[in-house]
């Protein structure tokens, strides 16, 4: 039996492009049991993919992928199991998007105050609101804050925000996910904690597991196609002895990317909270 418990969909636009049918067909393609859907701040197509998955035989796990912080840094929370209609989850989906783009329209005003109109933000946001993140970009692009040999503007300018400006940015926190999965029937989990991405995405410690045990984390993602072999023995090391789920996915956004299916019986102990029994 083999699993992939983190695809995005058509549920984020312009991000992610599998829908019910191709993303089924293809993870039976791939061999995959257990597939699984966990969106950025949206539960918006759980009950659609389950259902598609449901008539064509297959094991499926809803989530939600929350924007979040935690002691200084920026994380993904996977939330899954939870009823993706319970008030809490729908609230905190509204929450990031609300929260950041408040943050968003307090720098813009501050730019613009200083004399800058930001020209190529237009470019960048273009049929819907500025979030904070595209704001850091044309401040990039624009010239008002420095850019890095490397990074794109994007990264370059969120990354001098939260060196610079850290109280203009106000996430969720990971504590505050845990506490409404919990409520809603479901398990957070740390998403890709090895991943390196700039300000977006720097690898988990073992104080910051820690940390994260003891505001109730449920698990940690220790299979993820960009860990490397002594990251994921790292990572299941600190499952053991935190007592944290295991998870694995791909962070499939489409047909272009590739699957990660991994064995169940890593994962028996989440795929149990489910119903779901490897054996």
């Amino acid at each position: 039996m083999l699993l992939d418990l983190h695809c995005h969909t058509i549920a984020t636009p312009h991000h992610s492009h599998w829908t019910p049918n191709t993303l089924v067909a293809a993870a039976q393609a791939a061999g995959i049991d257990v597939i699984g859907i966990a969106d950025h701040n949206t539960t918006s197509q759980v009950s659609t993919f389950a259902a598609a998955a449901q008539a064509a035989g297959l094991h499926f796990i809803g989530g939600v992928e929350f924007d979040s912080a935690f002691n200084g840094k920026l994380w993904h929370t996977l939330v899954y199991g939870a009823n993706p209609n319970h008030a809490g989850i729908l609230g905190l989906c509204d929450a990031v998007v609300s929260r950041n783009h408040a943050d968003a329209q307090r720098l813009l005003e501050q730019t613009r105050a200083a004399g800058h109109e930001l020209p190529s933000l237009g470019q960048i946001a273009v049929d819907r609101p500025a979030n904070l993140a595209d704001v850091a970009h044309a401040l990039v692009r624009d010239g008002i804050w420095p850019s890095q040999t490397g990074v794109d503007p994007e990264s370059a300018g969120m990354a001098y925000l939260l060196t610079n400006q850290p109280e203009a940015y106000n996430p969720l926190s990971v504590a505050e996910i845990v506490q409404v999965a919990h409520a809603a029937g479901g398990v957070a989990i740390l998403a890709h904690p090895g991943r390196e991405k700039s300000v977006y995405a720097i690898p988990a410690t073992a104080a910051d597991l820690a940390a994260l045990a003891a505001v109730g984390l449920d698990g940690i993602e220790v299979y993820y196609p960009m860990h490397r072999p002594e990251q994921v023995a790292f990572f299941a090391q600190q499952a053991a002895l935190h007592g944290f789920l295991i998870s694995a996915g791909g962070d499939s956004h489409g047909p272009r990317d590739r699957f990660s299916p991994q064995p169940a019986e890593r994962c028996s102990a989440l795929l149990s909270r489910f119903g779901i029994d490897v054996r």
